[in-house]
């Protein structure tokens, strides 16, 4: 071979090895996902969102409500009677701030039929809603199956047919599980402590009919009320009734505990013991005169039965 056909056979393999690359890249083109940038609440709405609603096919539905100072978790128990309790703004608001994120929604499908292989059926899904108190929709978006691979999830919205995919960081939030929403802390409604008082029942293992208070001129008062407000319940098993016959938990109370918050508040919490030794209590918060009609409603509507630990109950009467 001359040394010019050489050069003319090297040409001719250089020029067919790029026009075959380029079929792969713009076959790739064409097969990529085409993305927006965009978010899942509009970003102008968060501050007005005053109204979620989380609905999963298989385990039910959770309300969540903005009351005055609060956030009002609501759901159905198991009886179907309605549970509510004050819910963990700092989660609700981590939820908000997240969907009205500018992120990158890759298009996957604009066909009903793949919904299903997608997880984003009525039934197969986890939906978020976001609203205002009148029930004004911003937003209600379904959240289907996770690629733990790519982590992201596949989504859709209620108003488009369009299928998309994103950054998988809504996982935690797909829940309706109570003790994930509910705030954990056992006197979310008290602020400033300025009185403290505990009977104690006849009958319990510490004293027999006795009243113990905690004034703020008492010794170390600051550092005991910081760690009563500091001590957190467990599970929410069920709605509470005067007799407690509706919840299966009947009993004598071993202990009242009254604390009253210097804007006038005062939390009423029984405590109560079941055979197996574990422990738990019902709470009433009266609201002070000063409280919104908002805040009001939310304090009367808290109706839950609180598990809480032997120790954490310890903790309590160990600090009078």
């Amino acid at each position: 071979m001359t040394r010019q056909n050489k050069l003319l056979f090297k040409i001719l393999l250089v020029s067919v090895l790029i026009f075959v690359f380029s079929l792969i890249f713009s076959k790739k083109d064409r097969n990529a996902a085409k993305s927006v940038e965009s978010a899942i609440l509009n970003p102008s709405h968060k501050s007005e969102v005053s109204l979620i609603e989380i609905e999963t096919g298989e385990s039910g539905a959770i309300t969540l409500k903005k009351q005055g100072d609060f956030w009002l978790l609501s759901t159905e128990g198991e009886k179907g009677q309605t549970i509510c309790t004050i819910a963990d703004s700092k989660i609700i608001n981590s939820l908000i701030e997240n969907a009205a994120k500018i992120r990158k929604l890759y298009a996957i499908s604009e066909n009903f039929s793949d919904y299903e292989r997608l997880g984003l059926t009525e039934n197969l899904s986890t939906s978020i809603s976001f609203l205002k108190n009148n029930n004004n929709l911003y937003t209600k978006v379904h959240f289907g199956y996770s690629d733990s691979l790519k982590n992201r999830i596949f989504l859709r919205s209620e108003s488009s047919k369009a299928a998309y995919e994103c950054e998988n960081d809504f996982h935690q939030f797909l829940t309706t599980q109570t003790n994930y929403w509910s705030e954990g802390e056992i006197f979310p409604e008290i602020e400033n402590p300025v009185k403290i008082t505990l009977k104690i029942n006849e009958g319990s293992e510490v004293s027999p009919e006795k009243t113990l208070s905690l004034e703020e001129k008492s010794p170390n008062f600051a550092q005991k009320t910081g760690s009563l407000l500091s001590l957190r319940h467990g599970n929410i098993s069920e709605t509470k009734d005067n007799s407690l016959e509706e919840t299966g938990k009947s009993g004598k109370s071993k202990a009242i505990l009254t604390i009253q918050d210097g804007n006038g508040r005062i939390a009423r919490l029984t405590f109560y013991a079941l055979q197996d030794g574990s422990n738990f209590y019902t709470k009433n918060v009266t609201p002070s005169e000063i409280d919104s009609q908002e805040t009001r409603f939310a304090l009367y509507s808290e109706n839950a039965t609180y598990e809480i630990s032997e120790w954490t109950y310890k903790r309590i009467i160990s600090l009078f």
